[in-house]
């Protein structure tokens, strides 16, 4: 049995969650899938998945295998990649994870060009407003959005900012009064995006001067186009980014607020396990999504 091909083949039963998933991936037969990992159990003397006709289930050992394997082939690819001093076409799979909004408007596209540039390479996107976890879920890298900065023992890349809005419906205004400051927001509904059981609190700025307010309201979700949906409707108000809101806002079906006050912007984010060799499928990625994010409308962002 050939030590490496049977770990590539467990990784990728376990990062596809299926036999033909990962013969697909890694170009075999499902047979041959079997066949090494049949080697593998055999080698170590446990059951690492149990395996019916209807589903997979790692047993405890098999996931605690998982982890551990997974640093010694990450190195071996640094180690690859140090030896070929990225010099060669990227080629190959990257896996990378965005957010749902975001990534239905521009990443199709976006990806149609890293095509273009990098024929031989390949993607497996998942949009999902969820956070990934890079390293046990097989990501090479992810996309976030966020005002805050981000932790987790990750590398967190700036590339562009976004620009955060307060909107509201006509027909919200006509029905309450249009806030004059932030600190009126307090008083109205407010439709929040929100991971996590964190209070709320909006920041704006006036000058020097920094104003957070604790908003509340009948809506909390993880998906911005929801709450986009809910304010044109007239449920609330809303604070998201500018490219989230831009059609709403041309077509006169939300109006924005405040004015006379700043908003904190979103700063997105590329997020990848820290690594000190960059696989070059990855930089060549990174360097699209910082191109693309330049040429974005002033507008949309």
């Amino acid at each position: 049995m050939d030590k490496l091909v049977a770990l590539r083949v467990f990784h990728s039963i376990h990062d596809s969650g299926s036999f033909v998933a990962a013969a697909a991936r890694l170009e075999m037969s499902t047979a041959m899938v079997s066949k090494y990992l049949g080697a593998l159990e055999q080698e170590l003397g446990t059951r690492l998945i149990q395996r019916t006709t209807r589903r997979l289930a790692f047993t405890e050992a098999g996931l605690d295998y998982a982890r551990r394997t997974a640093l010694v082939l990450a190195q071996l690819e640094e180690a690859d990649a140090a030896a070929m001093q990225q010099s060669v076409e990227a080629r190959g799979t990257l896996r990378l994870a965005a957010p749902l909004s975001f990534g239905m408007r521009y990443l199709g596209e976006w990806l149609a060009e890293l095509r273009c540039r990098h024929p031989l390479l390949q993607v497996e996107l998942e949009l999902s407003d969820r956070q990934v976890d890079l390293v046990e879920d097989g990501f090479d890298l992810a996309l976030r959005i966020s005002t805050q900065p981000l932790g987790g023992g990750l590398i967190a890349r700036p590339l562009g900012r976004i620009d955060m809005l307060p909107c509201a419906a006509p027909s919200y205004l006509a029905a309450n009064p249009a806030p004059q400051t932030p600190a009126d927001l307090a008083r109205h509904s407010c439709l929040r995006y929100q991971q996590g059981n964190q209070p709320q609190v909006w920041r704006f700025w006036h000058g020097d001067e920094e104003i957070a307010v604790a908003v509340d309201g009948p809506l909390q979700s993880n998906n911005g186009d929801v709450l986009v949906s809910a304010a044109v409707a007239g449920m609330g108000i809303l604070l998201q980014p500018r490219f989230l809101l831009e059609d709403a806002l041309q077509r006169g079906q939300l109006q924005p607020l405040l004015a006379d006050y700043r908003t904190r912007s979103a700063e997105v984010y590329v997020v990848y396990p820290a690594r000190r060799y960059l696989p070059m499928k990855v930089r060549v990625l990174i360097e699209l999504l910082q191109d693309m994010l330049a040429r974005l409308a002033p507008a949309a962002r």
